[in-house]
Parts: structure tokens; sequence; C-alpha cells
């Protein structure tokens, strides 16, 4: 088959601009093959046919949360069939932020990174690659995981269907004000995570949160390097433990958007294989990706499979 290419059909580039698939294909010509599955039970039957007759290069194109979805069923199907390795893969920045091919320095126009995927293909070559692993949680596979106010601000930013930087401002100002003045809002966009959290077996301590943020990859969007160590060990993820309130964080955002991480005085920054995150509240809202989940149980982190993502040209 050569390339097979995944279309998020429902992503907001590709309903804004429809055009984009269309020279996507051209660019990719006879060196590949377009799905673009209607449902999520599609991606799953998709990833099984691929898992039986594997492509050379599996391309992607979709924000963080297509990516995310398209590889919970990608690794599960090609680990039925004797853990066979998933093939490269090349993240088409087809969302709004695009952070795992961002960090990653893999972001790159989408039409010219799958002429750059085709013109390997006519050659007989595969692209260079970047290995990176990817975090398991529950049974979903991601880059990037918060809960607490992460997942409290996220669910306010998609409430409307309006995104972008300057909804993201207006959550984050209204968030804090709310917090100066004592109303209710900012427990409604920035909820803290009331739990154990777990890191090697080793409970950390207290039983309240700001939020736990998990992470292979250094950045979270908009340019923020949260998880400043994801890059030191390619064997364990970065987990960052949010112990300081939101007004108090306010003094990291400079040093967060350097690489510096969030003080020690604020947050915990480890590196590990396992986190088990126990709620003890009956709802836990999580992200991972910028996809919504919720748990009312206990839900383990680990290190997902080594993947090849492709570099554009």
């Amino acid at each position: 088959m050569g390339i097979a290419l995944f279309i998020n059909p429902r992503s907001r580039a590709n309903r804004k601009h429809p055009e984009g698939i269309h020279a996507l294909a051209q660019a990719m010509g006879e060196t590949g093959q377009v799905f673009s599955p209607p449902t999520l039970e599609a991606v799953s039957d998709l990833a099984v046919s691929l898992a039986q007759d594997p492509p050379d290069i599996i391309a992607i194109h979709g924000g963080d949360g297509t990516v995310h979805s398209v590889i919970t069923r990608l690794i599960p199907a090609f680990a039925a069939f004797g853990n066979r390795p998933l093939p490269p893969l090349a993240l088409l920045t087809g969302g709004t932020m695009n952070v795992v091919p961002r960090s990653l320095g893999l972001a790159a126009p989408p039409v010219a990174f799958m002429e750059h995927l085709a013109r390997c293909q006519r050659a007989g070559q595969l692209p260079q690659t970047v290995s990176r692993s990817c975090l398991q949680v529950g049974q979903h596979y991601g880059f990037v995981f918060g809960n607490g106010s992460v997942a409290g601000f996220l669910q306010e930013y998609y409430s409307t269907g309006s995104y972008g930087t300057s909804r993201a401002l207006w959550i984050g100002l209204r968030a804090m004000s709310s917090k100066l003045a004592g109303s209710a809002y900012s427990k409604h966009a920035l909820p803290s995570f009331e739990g154990k959290v777990e890191v090697d077996g080793i409970l950390q301590p207290g039983s309240s949160f700001t939020a736990v943020c998990a992470a292979t990859v250094r950045e979270v969007g908009l340019g923020f390097k949260l998880h400043n160590r994801a890059d030191e060990d390619p064997a364990r993820f970065n987990v960052v433990v949010v112990k300081g309130q939101p007004l108090e964080l306010l003094a990291d955002l400079l040093p967060v958007r350097l690489g510096q991480g969030i003080s020690p005085a604020r947050a915990d920054s480890l590196l590990t294989n396992h986190v088990r995150l126990t709620p003890s509240t009956p709802d836990m809202p999580y992200t991972i990706d910028g996809d919504m989940y919720r748990t009312s149980g206990p839900l383990d982190l680990r290190m997902g499979p080594l993947l090849q993502l492709a570099r554009p040209q």
C-alpha cells in the first residue's frame, strides 16, 4: 500500500477548508491510499485491517486528539499480531495547536510533508524518524495527560465551540479574577484534584492538588513547556504534581514558557514509569491530548510503546 493516510473529516480545519483533503490526496498520488473513517468504530476496524497488511508509513492528518484516537486503536491492533511494531507515523499538522509535532520539531505544512513522504516512497526509501514513547492512560494512548485544574480549564474552553488564544486568555483572566473575588467560577474552571497520587508506588504527601500532569513531550500548548524534563530519559515520562494555588502559579508562567518548569516550591517534577491516581470524589475528569474523559476509580499511567515519528524534509 505504501502510505496509509488517515484524515479526520470532522476536524475543525477540514470542515473549514475541505479542499485541503484533495490537496493531500494529490500530493500523495499513487503512492498510497486515503482513509476517512466516519466513526471511532470504523477507525478500529481499519486499524485491524492495517495490522494484517501493514503499510510502509501511516500518516495522520488532524490535531492532537486525532493522533491520540488513531494510535489508541492502532497499538492494540498491531499488538494482537505478535506485538508487531507500528510503521513510522507521520503527524500532519491539521489541528488548532498540534502540540506533539511542534514539541518534537516535526511540524511542517501538511501538503509539503506529504510530497516529501511520496518522494521517499517513489525512491524506495523510508523517511528519517524520531523515536519517542507515548503514554498509556488506562486503555488509551497519547502524549499529554492532565486532571484537576487542567481538565477543568479545557472543559470550560470547549464549552462554547469557540477556540483560540483569545478565548484561553479570557478564561484564565476570568478565573483568576473570580479567585480573588472568592466567587464560584474559579472552582468551576480551575477545580482541584482530590485524592491519592502514587509515583512508582510511593504515596505523595497531601490529598488535594491543583493538578497532576504527565507527558512524554515538553510542551502542553501555546508554547508552554510544562514538562521540561520530558527529554531527560527515554525510558520514563515526566509527571508534574502541582501543589501551588492558581494565583501563586502566575509567577511560573514565564519560567514555564522558557522551559524552566514550575518552581519546586509549588510543584514536584519527577521522572517515572508508573503513576496511580485514586480520586476521593465520585467523578474525576481528565484529558489526554485535549480529548476529555472521566473516571470514578483508580487510573494508571504507564509508559506506552516506542513509536517512530517521521521527520519532514
